[in-house]
């Protein structure tokens, strides 16, 4: 086994001036690096909350979230999203001004990697996700959703870290390339060794997953796995 994240009696409460709103109750799961990790659940039930402190956005209200053996109160959490964890969007998020090969350049670029370097890595990682040749000099508007969604997680990978949060990553795709993301995500966990963390309504993309998690009303069952 190699657990990467551990969660143990994570909740969360969102306070405003005039009410508490719990998010998230006595949250415990392990995640392992070489699996792929679906959680579902109805819009408002705490998925996205979990998924933000995971990303190292904010850290639990009670309870503790431990990355690689660490609190996550305790470490940098800029430095933890620089270098460990990245999250892939449902909307890409790509830079509308940079090149596909720039976009994924950039976060090596702010570990100051050399140019040269950063470009060459660069062209690795998109072909790894499938990318041919003739997109890399493109802008993000000239290729298509699927394409984006493909560089967005070479961008991810890019990153350094083996912890790959996906944020509803094919919500924006047709059945073709919501296909095409699912396969890949599912190689970069199998072959690669990434922790995969996919939040989802989609049906299809959790039964891919290699574990199942529900979240519901801020608690979180197993469905499988």
């Amino acid at each position: 086994m190699d657990k990467i994240i551990a969660a143990e009696g994570v909740g969360y409460t969102y306070q405003s001036k005039y009410q508490k709103t719990t998010a998230l109750s006595g949250v415990t799961c392990d995640f392992e690096r070489g699996k792929v990790y679906a959680i579902i659940g109805k819009s408002g039930s705490g998925k996205s909350t979990f998924l933000s402190l995971l990303a190292g956005l904010d850290v639990p209200s009670e309870g503790k979230l431990m990355i690689e053996g660490k609190d996550i109160r305790k470490i940098d959490r800029d430095r933890y999203r620089m270098e460990q964890a990245s999250v892939i969007y449902q909307a890409f998020h790509l830079f509308p001004l940079l090149t596909v090969t720039e976009n994924v350049m950039f976060p090596m670029q702010l570990r100051h990697v050399p140019k040269k370097e950063a470009a060459k890595q660069a062209k690795e990682f998109l072909k790894k996700v499938g990318l041919p040749d003739t997109v890399y000099k493109k802008m993000p508007n000239m290729i298509s959703g699927g394409e984006q969604q493909r560089v967005a997680i070479a961008r991810a990978m890019a990153a350094g870290g083996q912890i790959l949060l996906a944020d509803e990553p094919t919500g924006n795709l047709d059945s073709h390339n919501e296909k095409t993301i699912v396969e890949l995500l599912g190689r970069l966990a199998h072959e690669e060794n990434y922790v995969v963390i996919v939040v989802t309504h989609n049906e299809k993309v959790a039964e891919a997953a290699d574990v199942v998690y529900r979240m519901s009303d801020g608690v979180l069952e197993v469905v499988r796995g």
